[in-house]
């Protein structure tokens, strides 16, 4: 059922305060608004701990990310009382898009790709205006200018320069919890980037990304029949290479290679994405709010 929100925060907490009855009791009546508590609308629209601080220069460091964590526990608990003593729809809805938002940028964190950075802004500005919209999109902004300034562009890699890497990278072939060429490529995919996130943030910033491989309807690949695969990439000098130990154990390979190695129609389903999105991307072969859940590294 689609939420009815087309009264502002202030107008709703207006109505609300109307209502409020002499000696502390809420008066009833036949309207949506007669059925709200005040404190879960001032709860709703309540700035949090880490709302009402200063910001680090990083927008979204783990101290910040731990506050928008507690932010989404307090803002759960509110809805479930809410739905306990039968909130209108509308009100529940600016606890409901906050905790939307709050929900994409935990979820994307590390915020370490200014491309992921630029998708969030898209999909934040799609939700309702709210408070929290407003907000964060002022946030990510700000988070594109901190990656510009503490990783600043130097241009593409070198082919070279992603073969001296690769070392450092085994560690994260496995991340998908089993060998190599299983089940699993979006963990392992998402590991190999953060892993580059660590020993080359610079590349992170602004060169790596995502290849997803998705199906028409057939599946992909003869022997491993996905329904589809992804792989770390990073656009170079020399090209786009890519990263999957399920083809080369040895070293990056170009897209083209990789393609033939799935098995699927480069131009037609192959679509680089921001690598920060852990899940597939939507029907418009971009990223949506589904494609961003959470990472959860294996034991």
């Amino acid at each position: 059922m689609a939420l009815q929100r087309s009264a502002g925060n202030a107008a709703v907490t207006a109505a609300i305060q109307r209502m409020e009855a002499p000696g502390g009791k809420r008066k009833r009546s036949g309207s949506p608004e007669g059925q709200e508590p005040p404190k879960q609308a001032r709860e709703a629209q309540s700035p949090s701990p880490e709302e009402e601080e200063d910001w680090a220069e990083d927008q979204f460091s783990p101290e910040t990310l731990e506050d928008i964590g507690r932010e989404q526990v307090r803002l759960n608990r509110l809805l479930e009382r809410m739905d306990e003593e039968d909130a209108p729809e509308h009100v529940k809805g600016l606890a409901e898009d906050k905790l939307a938002v709050l929900s994409l940028l935990r979820n994307l964190a590390p915020l370490r790709s200014a491309a992921t950075v630029r998708e969030a802004i898209r999909l934040v500005g799609e939700r309702p205006k709210s408070n929290a919209r407003t907000k964060y999109l002022a946030k990510l902004e700000e988070q594109l200018d901190y990656l510009a300034e503490t990783f600043p562009d130097q241009g593409p890699p070198t082919a070279k320069t992603l073969r001296t890497l690769w070392p450092q990278l085994a560690p994260a072939f496995s991340s998908a919890g089993g060998q190599v060429g299983q089940d699993g490529c979006e963990d392992r995919a998402h590991a190999i980037c953060l892993a580059i996130a660590e020993i080359a943030p610079e590349i992170a910033a602004h060169h790596l990304s995502k290849q997803w491989a998705t199906s028409s309807g057939a599946r992909l690949h003869a022997d491993h029949r996905w329904n589809h695969h992804v792989a770390a990439s990073v656009t170079t000098a020399d090209g786009v290479l890519v990263i999957d130990p399920v083809f080369s154990r040895s070293g990056p390979i170009d897209l083209d290679t990789w393609a033939d190695h799935v098995q699927v129609d480069k131009e037609t389903n192959v679509h680089q994405v921001a690598w920060g999105f852990l899940g597939r991307p939507g029907t418009d072969n971009r990223p949506d709010a589904n494609s961003a859940t959470e990472y959860t590294p294996q034991a």
